[in-house]
């Protein structure tokens, strides 16, 4: 995807002269400016230059700087398919709120608030997005140690009952990180809600229909919400403070499980973006592997939406129908990757391994078997009266929530925006394919159920290309790229040369030297836009590493749409996001 283009550039120095510098990296382009100035720039870049779409706000803390935190936003422009990125120092720990120009903002500015301490001047609600209330620490900053602080006694359960022994009784630390008091909760979900009218009622963070651990707070009026909001970090686990602390091959595994039902896509998105920042090469082979996988692992996604989804609404057929055809999937995963939820099959520069003897075989069979069985789907569900009832008209979003909310995937499309990074932004062998965007006319659940049936036909187009691609090529042809000094040589090289097995000993050890600089790359997963925005020093490790959430923005629009309507829309609407906890948490 393209940067803001030069004449924007221009008009933007001549309208705000030295009060806004350009910046420009090798892989972004945008610019830096004050806290006085932050909220006009980004107000012109919106309505003058029409970067209508928020993308992402995160921080990065600087303890050496006397600023400290630098705010970084990234916006897109749908008209003309470029972004750009905006950079502001905070003020004594401040930055202004854009909450009112782009209500996705509301949830990023209290992550950062939550993670980093930043306080956004102007904000309605600022509270602890995953942290509750009460908890003093802010774990992003580069001060708070990785392991957490240690400042709460936790004894055994022997000692409980008996008293100290010696020797111990047990062989952990006594000492431990604070976990939340249900009195902590209970001031957490306070402040998350003030009770307007008869009744709140909680939902979740355990409850089937939820799809994860999330947990909703509805206030009622009889079976009417009158307001809602959601409380996450139920599974909250840091991946980003652990980035930090990783070379950046040691951070695949941990992508896996955020999204765990896309575990491969989750993959993809990460090893570009860190191509892209090393300048790494994929050869051929490894790109249309990529592809072809990602797309089998969508259509496994959007099976288990289906069926789930489905379930929720009462339709018991259509999730065995579905798991049926997910197992096919997860058999050729975990016959090529060794694991069937979380493959870890992707690499820096390649793929972990050549495709196992029969695979394409296997996946044409597949391919040609699935269009009857999304026939079947369609026939009990597309013209199903109930079906109707629940979906139709509920949970309608515009396209102008889409680009004030950072909606993307079919949350996106099913508002008739055609927003695909597949087609906007290709990688792997994407735009070496042919496939159709398919997107919704209302945006309401029936329009997000029939984009998500349209995009599993459009997947098994793409499959069917790359098979015959890959059935050309020749069986010897390099799935890694071997010769770049970043990327880990397979395991048959390491055991027999000696070569090899030295730079594979660098790599781990040493990790793989990126270039200062930074660096967005997002891919298309199944849930939407998942990013990565690196900021790196140099050395092994990245200085910062955001994940964009795509199931975050996409979750964050459910307490408006949920307003005046009821508790059974609920079910419909959250199942129509498709969020996954583990990616929203992160």
């Amino acid at each position: 995807m393209k940067w803001i283009n030069t004449a924007s550039v221009e008009r933007v120095r001549q309208e705000f002269k030295d009060r806004v510098k350009f910046i420009e990296t090798q892989h972004t382009r945008g610019f830096e400016t004050d806290y006085n100035t932050l909220r006009k720039l980004l107000t012109y870049l919106r309505d003058k230059e029409r970067f209508l779409h928020f993308v992402d706000l995160t921080c990065i803390d600087f303890p050496e700087h006397p600023k400290r935190f630098q705010g970084v936003y990234i916006l897109y422009n749908p008209e003309e398919n470029e972004r750009v990125i905006v950079k502001c120092w905070a003020e004594n720990g401040k930055l202004p709120t854009i909450e009112d120009l782009w209500p996705g903002a509301k949830w990023a500015e209290r992550e950062a608030y939550d993670m980093f301490g930043v306080l956004f001047q102007g904000h309605d609600n600022l509270r602890r997005m995953f942290m509750w209330e009460g908890y003093e620490h802010f774990p992003l900053r580069k001060d708070f140690p990785l392991q957490g602080i240690p400042e709460v006694e936790l004894p055994s359960l022997t000692e409980v009952m008996h008293g100290r022994t010696d020797p111990p009784s047990h062989d952990f630390e006594l000492v431990h990180t604070k976990l939340p008091t249900l009195e902590d909760l209970e001031r957490t979900e306070k402040a998350r809600l003030k009770k307007k009218a008869e009744l709140v009622l909680n939902w979740g963070p355990l409850h089937p229909g939820t799809h994860g651990t999330i947990w909703f707070l509805f206030d009622l009026e009889g079976e009417k919400v009158v307001q809602s909001d959601v409380i996450l970090g139920q599974l909250h686990r840091g991946m980003e403070k652990l980035a930090e602390n990783l070379h950046y091959f040691q951070f695949i595994p941990y992508t896996d499980r955020m999204d765990y039902i896309s575990a491969i896509c989750n993959e993809l998105a990460y090893v570009e973006a860190v191509e892209r920042l090393l300048g790494v090469e994929v050869p051929e082979k490894a790109r249309y592997i990529r592809t072809m996988f990602a797309e089998l692992q969508r259509i496994n996604s959007h099976l288990l939406w289906l069926g789930t989804g489905a379930l929720d609404l009462g339709a018991l057929t259509v999730f065995l129908y579905a798991f049926r055809e997910r197992e096919k999937i997860m058999d050729i995963i975990e016959g090529n990757a060794g694991y069937r939820l979380t493959s870890c099959f992707l690499r820096i520069g390649g793929v972990h391994y050549d495709l196992a003897e029969g695979t394409l075989d296997v996946v044409k069979h597949f391919i040609k078997d699935f269009p009857q069985r999304l026939k079947e789907y369609h026939t009990l569900l597309t013209r199903n009266r109930i079906w109707l009832r629940r979906t139709k008209d509920v949970g309608i979003i515009t396209r102008d929530d889409v680009h004030k909310y950072g909606l993307s995937g079919p949350v996106a499309r099913g508002s008739g925006v055609p927003y695909d990074l597949r087609k906007l932004q290709p990688y792997a062998a994407y735009d070496e394919v042919d496939f159709d965007i398919p997107v919704g006319e209302v945006g309401d659940v029936y329009d997000r159920y029939l984009v998500r049936m349209e995009e599993m036909a459009q997947s098994v187009r793409i499959i069917e290309q790359c098979v015959e691609k890959l059935e050309k090529l020749p069986k010897d042809a390099p799935y890694l790229n071997k010769e770049h000094p970043a990327v880990i040589p397979p395991k048959e090289d390491v055991f027999h040369d000696l070569e090899s097995m030295v730079k594979s000993f660098r790599v781990v050890v040493h990790g793989e030297s990126a270039p200062p600089g930074e660096v967005y790359f997002s891919g298309e997963n199944p849930r939407g836009e998942l990013g990565f925005y690196i900021y790196s020093k140099g050395g092994g490790n990245p200085y910062r590493l955001r994940i964009r959430s795509g199931a975050l923005y996409n979750l964050s629009i459910f307490p408006k749409l949920i307003q005046g309507r009821t508790i059974a829309d609920a079910i419909a609407l959250l199942g129509s996001l498709d969020p996954v906890v583990g990616e929203t948490d992160r």
